[in-house]
């Protein structure tokens, strides 16, 4: 069973709290590279395979390089990480696995090194809410599809969008750093786009409109039909009948 079908309005709640988590994080300073390591270790350490697959692509369009990600598992013992990603690194490690109080009392001696109590705690937000998501897949038994790459992204030497199936939307990256999303929900065989959002600090760089259009692609690959409760997308199929045939009240009529 999909809990997170079973009980949309739960999962949506969930939802709320990682964007609350979100602006936490952005208020304490963090990079998104910094939480993509925690998310991906938090994963690891669960063993969930859709969050990997989630979040190894966004740790990737956040500046971590496939050397980082290949020796995560043993961050102690390598050069690679710095003094703020190690403090995350290992509240990741206390949040997942719960020790006994004394070695949390030494890892929270080690973080407060290099972070303030404001990016301790949302470093703990950031791990445990992953770890919400990733129960909530495992459990679900949520698959890891064969992503058809050329379908999944969109990219130019500055920009890259992903599908995160996890947060059911599609995220737009400029020079590594998160710019945009365009959220959707899947109702039986239509993918409902919601709601777009391109950060102020990225406007001006015709964003939007590379991710309207990757994501649009991207449901077309999958054969599923788009209904654009979203403005932003709705004008952008107004502007492009090549999609018609997949747009409910275009080209699909219900």
């Amino acid at each position: 069973m999909w809990i997170d079908k079973q009980h949309p309005e739960v999962f949506r709640a969930l939802n709320g709290v990682a964007v609350a988590v979100r602006a936490a994080v952005a208020a304490a300073g963090l990079d998104r590279k910094l939480i993509e390591l925690v998310n991906v270790r938090v994963s690891q350490i669960d063993g969930c395979a859709t969050c990997l697959d989630v979040h190894h692509r966004a740790a990737v369009a956040a500046g971590a390089s496939e050397q980082e990600l290949a020796v995560l598992p043993a961050w102690r013992r390598t050069s690679l990480f710095t003094a703020g990603e190690r403090a995350a690194l290992a509240l990741a490690e206390v949040t997942a696995a719960l020790p006994d109080e004394a070695t949390m009392a030494r890892e929270y001696a080690f973080a407060r090194r290099s972070l303030t109590d404001a990016q301790l705690s949302a470093v703990i937000w950031v791990a445990t809410t992953i770890a919400a998501f990733n129960r909530v897949s495992i459990l679900s038994a949520h698959p890891v599809r064969v992503q058809k790459e050329q379908n999944m992204t969109e990219s130019t030497p500055e920009t890259t969008v992903v599908r995160n199936d996890e947060k059911n939307r599609y995220e737009v990256s400029y020079e590594g750093k998160l710019a945009g999303f365009a959220e959707y929900e899947q109702r039986g065989d239509e993918t409902v786009f919601t709601h777009t959002e391109i950060d102020d600090a990225f406007s001006g760089k015709g964003l939007g409109k590379v991710l309207a259009k990757a994501a649009i692609e991207d449901t077309i690959a999958l054969d599923r039909v788009i209904r654009p409760v979203c403005p932003f997308i709705k004008a952008y199929l107004d502007k492009h009948p090549e999609y018609d045939a997949k747009v409910v009240g275009k080209g699909v009529t219900r």
